[in-house]
């Protein structure tokens, strides 16, 4: 009897990676399956301990994902205004959900190396998958910021969904998928399958295009950071590349004066130029300052900071959100929240660093692929934030920032499980991931 109730749990947490990630995927256009995703997310861990005899395996995550869901049921608590909260409180859990999901199912199976590499695959047709429907739910506008680009493109473009997405919000979710694609293709190409080589090939043919059309600066300034790190990570004298770059940069600044230069890359249609970004900054350290401890709740700056802290620049409601990625995390769960949430950011980029490093030593280009664009998207993710908050809790799309980080630390499992058997056992391994 024990023995079969064992058998079928693990028949049912064989398909947990795909029923959380079918519900997560579904709440991207109805946010009332945010819900449905927490609780189906939640189900799997008892069946997790019917069917191996452990809720889940360990991870180095684990202490810091429980700091920021302890902080996300608190600003539950905190929050005056409950039922915004309460949304993006599903949402961050459902992203954790779905980041556990990733990291349980390569190793709950015989063959873990091939299902990472089947996660993979996954996100990347999710980063093709997004772009697509980039082009019929975002709300194009008339922007103005690329004037190389004619306004004649986005009207060519037919808006398909009423609930339609900000550029802005739409490029933070791509770039940071764009990294992982680009190095997928770029290391991995004599490994890759044909299949896999249309998927990704495809899939960054329409991500680049996509996140010029956005014109979002933030993006723009992610992906020049991810192309100064490549050749680093690519070639033995890519620094030379990454050297020119960067004085270029500086005789660009030089040229055309800092202050000018910075605005630029600062303004939008919302905020403005700097002044307007240092006054919405300010606010949130205001908050940060009066609720270290809980933050106001999430989803709640923008009403806080107009009861509280009044813009001069902005009227009432203008402003929803910090602007900021590492603002909103402390202003929405406090100060323990971002410490959290920052130890989950510099794990994965070690387990990035350190799958990269891995791949490079069993000259495995898949391995060092994933490790570089893993290692890339977080850095692409903090430049991003360092202007705008749209890849946190607020935004659809949210969740598929944990998914990436489920794949980075299950790939880091592997790579570490690898690395105490002997050399012929991580032969073997490279083997396997080659076929």
């Amino acid at each position: 009897m024990q023995t079969s109730i064992r058998k079928i749990a693990g028949i049912v947490a064989s398909v947990e990676l795909w029923a959380v990630a079918g519900i997560v995927a579904a709440a991207f256009v109805s946010a009332r399956l945010l819900l449905v995703g927490v609780i189906v997310a939640l189900v799997f861990w008892p069946v997790r301990w019917l069917a191996y005899r452990r809720f889940s395996v360990r991870t180095p995550l684990d202490a810091p994902v429980l700091v920021v869901a302890v902080m996300a049921a608190a600003t539950l608590w905190v929050s005056a205004w409950p039922d915004e909260t309460r949304l993006q409180v599903f949402r961050l859990l459902s992203g954790i959900g779905l980041c556990y999901a990733v990291i349980n199912w390569p190793a709950s199976g015989s063959n873990p190396v091939r299902r990472v590499r089947l996660v993979t695959n996954g996100m990347a047709l999710a980063a093709l998958g997004l772009a697509v429907f980039a082009l019929v739910s975002v709300q194009w506008g008339s922007l103005s910021k690329l004037p190389f680009i004619p306004q004649a493109v986005y009207s060519l473009v037919p808006t398909l969904v009423s609930d339609t997405a900000n550029p802005n919000v739409m490029a933070g979710s791509l770039v940071v998928l764009f990294p992982l694609v680009l190095s997928w293709l770029l290391f991995g190409w004599r490994s890759l399958g044909w299949i896999e080589r249309i998927i990704a090939a495809v899939g960054l043919l329409v991500l680049a295009p996509m996140l010029v059309l956005t014109q979002s600066r933030g993006a723009l300034m992610a992906v020049g950071a991810v192309l100064l790190i490549f050749p680093l990570l690519r070639w033995r004298r890519g620094w030379l590349a990454t050297l020119a770059a960067l004085l270029a940069a500086v005789g660009v600044a030089f040229w055309q004066g800092v202050t000018p230069l910075v605005n630029l890359l600062v303004s939008n249609a919302t905020l403005g130029g700097l002044d307007g970004r240092l006054e919405v900054w300010s606010r949130a350290i205001y908050m940060i300052q009066d609720f270290p401890f809980t933050g106001v709740g999430m989803g709640s700056y923008g009403r806080v900071a107009d009861l509280l802290y009044p813009f001069f620049l902005y009227a009432p409601g203008k402003v929803e959100h910090a602007h900021n990625l590492l603002l909103q995390v402390a202003v929405d769960l406090g100060i323990p929240g971002l410490v959290g949430w920052l130890a989950c950011w510099l794990i994965v980029t070690l387990a990035g660093w350190q799958v990269y490093r891995s791949g490079q030593r069993i000259s495995n280009g898949l391995l060092t692929g994933l490790g570089a664009g893993v290692l890339c998207s977080q850095f692409a993710l903090l430049v991003h934030g360092m202007v705008d908050a749209v890849t946190w809790g607020m935004v659809r799309p949210a969740p598929l920032i944990w998914a990436l980080w489920g794949l980075a630390i299950a790939t880091w499992m592997i790579v570490e499980k690898s690395a105490n058997h002997s050399k012929s056992d991580l032969g073997a391994a490279n083997r396997v991931v080659q076929a």
